[in-house]
């Protein structure tokens, strides 16, 4: 799991929390009480206190206009009986009054504490204040105390910032509770219900289809749907829909977003558009066609917001006049904010789960690649061979492949290839092509014919624009005798120890997959006691520095010369060491395989 996706994940498991403590509670007071310290805990920290607009607080005693209605751990400066401490308003509450508390949240030095005398402020200066919002209403002021600014993270911060929505949220139902216990005590079991179901339902077609039969039963309208950006980017798809008399999930009703339709506006203002009679006002042309072939009279879009950003939208439609009181309005905007978050929640599952299949396919996909990799490097007399491979991603495109060839003479084919792509597209074309070349080589072809050949075979089999290129030698394993082609590959590097010289295999070709016709090469060296031969992709000399440097052709010579004279493993680590030391932690985006033969016998040279 990537570790943005871990901490969205935790922070929505946070809020969770938040949401059901403040379900749970039997009133505000033990609602603010239980809220307040989980958020406290949640963020790390210890002291924090709440305070609720109350036009009937008039005397001075924690700042006319205000009560202070929870607090938490607070330190002795600020015990309740000190009234140099609580007599009076402060800082947050000034600029509350002047409606400048309007950020997600405000960082505050606080004048409460600087009252205090520092050996009774157990550490602490300054808090962070988020509003507690409902709306356009800011209902009160929720203040988290540190010692310092670095104490509040940006992480810890947002999930202030989303506790005092949900608090205000939880304030803004309990107000609507008490207006409606004596006309609708029945929906005040539902809303309790509606929220505790959300957080039940941890699939998001089964919360969609959830929110919008309990929206018509809730509101008595007529047809609900709910609207979430489509696959297609500037498009809007109905997700979930009911009441509908031609169901716009199964037709696939998709509309544009572009901030002219009702959906479109509401998601990108963040502010319900209500309609509440087609016959008197003007709506764009491409909604009125279909709201008034379902019979619609009027209609609301609710924007879905979370952590700020536009989720989705929720649509209700009406069929006969009826106004959309104050009181249903929030009703519908608390549901909305509720329903977000959980469609957030599961959207996160949703994608966490499909990543982690795509992991396991993956990882599955990799032993299968790697399962035809050589297990081992051919142990001949006379011959040390080793070879390394790294992916740069769970799957690749480079593979590598020795092979014994029939004949009276002992002969091993070593192959090296390198697809034009990465990740799961390369790794299919891979096994394609390593089984096409590996099995032309086996009918006794020279190496030229052979990539010839193989080119022919990969052009009529793979329906994809993927190639690669090749290098495919013969070594002969009692002469010493290499006979190559090279079908567009890096050209492998030749240490001949008798010459203390680096010389490059050259051979015309191409790339292999594009051309029908294509003219390759074949020439032979005579390899010596002691010479090393280097056969390596170019994810060796392509590799980046953290300044965009490139390892390069020059600095593997100059490490292959300088290690010559070792084993052909050690020769090996050093290449990989000075790739490490020169890519340091930059992050390499092509797979890395090189493979090294050497030479430790006397050859027995042929003309």
């Amino acid at each position: 799991m990537s570790i943005d996706t871990h901490d969205l994940i935790a922070n929505l498991t946070a809020l969770n929390e938040i949401a059901d403590t403040l379900n749970r509670a039997v009133d505000v007071q033990s609602a603010l009480d239980s809220a307040l310290a989980r958020v406290i805990a949640l963020m790390g920290l210890e002291t924090g206190w709440i305070f609720l607009r109350d036009e009937n607080a008039k005397n001075q005693w924690a700042g006319r206009g205000y009560q202070l209605a929870a607090h938490h751990n607070l330190p002795p400066g600020l015990a309740l009986h000190r009234a140099k401490a609580w007599k009076g308003g402060c800082d947050c509450q000034a600029l509350c009054n002047r409606e400048k508390l309007t950020e997600a949240y405000n960082e505050v030095r606080c004048s409460r504490l600087a009252e205090a005398r520092p050996a009774d402020r157990s550490g602490l200066v300054i808090h962070a204040s988020a509003p507690l919002r409902s709306g356009d209403d800011v209902l009160g002021i929720l203040n988290v105390a540190a010692p310092d600014w670095e104490s509040f993270t940006p992480e810890r911060l947002a999930l202030l910032t989303n506790a005092g929505t949900l608090i205000g949220i939880a304030l803004e139902r309990a107000r609507l509770f008490d207006l409606l216990r004596e006309r609708r005590i029945d929906e005040q079991a539902a809303l309790l219900a509606f929220s505790n179901q959300l957080l039940g339902r941890p699939k998001l077609d089964d919360l969609m289809e959830y929110l919008a039969l309990e929206m018509l039963r809730l509101l008595e309208i007529d047809a609900c749907a709910v609207i979430l950006p489509a696959d297609a980017e500037g498009f809007l798809i109905f997700s979930a829909a009911a009441g509908w008399r031609d169901d716009p999930v199964a037709g696939g009703l998709t509309i544009r977003d572009d901030g002219l339709n009702s959906p479109s506006r509401a998601m990108r203002s963040q502010l319900p558009v209500i309609i509440e009679d087609l016959n008197e006002e003007i709506v764009p042309l491409s909604e009125a066609g279909w709201f008034r072939a379902e019979g619609f009279r009027g209609f609301a879009v609710i924007p879905l917001i979370s952590e700020d950003e536009s989720a989705g939208a929720l649509m209700i439609g009406i069929r006969r006049p009826r106004l959309i009181d104050n009181d249903e309005m929030r009703l519908l905007q608390l549901m909305a904010n509720q329903a977000a978050i959980a469609i957030e929640g599961a959207r996160l599952r949703q994608a966490e789960s499909r990543r982690q299949r795509m992991d396991e396919e993956l990882a599955f996909g990799r032993q299968i690649q790697l399962s035809m990799l050589p297990k081992a490097c051919p142990s001949l007399p006379g011959w040390d061979i080793t070879a390394v491979y790294q992916a740069a991603r769970i799957v690749g495109g480079d593979f590598y492949d020795f092979f014994e060839l029939p004949g009276n003479l002992a002969r091993i084919g070593v192959l090296i290839a390198d697809v034009a792509d990465k990740g799961v597209p390369a790794a299919l074309f891979m096994a394609l092509s390593r089984t096409i070349i590996r099995t032309t080589a086996l009918s006794g072809r020279g190496a030229a014919a052979a990539l010839k050949r193989a080119n022919r075979l990969i052009l009529n089999d793979s329906v994809s624009d993927l190639f690669l290129s090749a290098f495919y030698g013969i070594l002969e394993v009692e002469t010493g005798r290499f006979l190559f082609a090279n079908g567009g590959h890096n050209r492998p590097l030749w240490y001949n120890a008798s010459k203390d010289t680096i010389q490059e295999l050259r051979a015309k070709g191409i790339i292999l997959g594009v051309f029908d016709e294509i003219v390759i090469e074949e020439r032979r060296i005579q390899l010596g006691d002691q010479d090393v031969l280097v056969l390596y992709t170019d994810g060796v000399t392509e590799a980046l520095d953290s300044a965009d440097g490139m390892f390069g052709t020059q600095r593997l010579i100059e490490v292959v010369k300088s290690t010559a004279a070792g084993s052909a493993s050690e020769i090996a680590n050093a290449i990989v060491d000075a790739y490490n030391r020169f890519t340091a932690d930059s992050e390499q985006s092509d797979d890395v395989t090189f493979v090294v033969i050497k030479r430790t016998g006397d050859p027995k040279t042929v003309d």
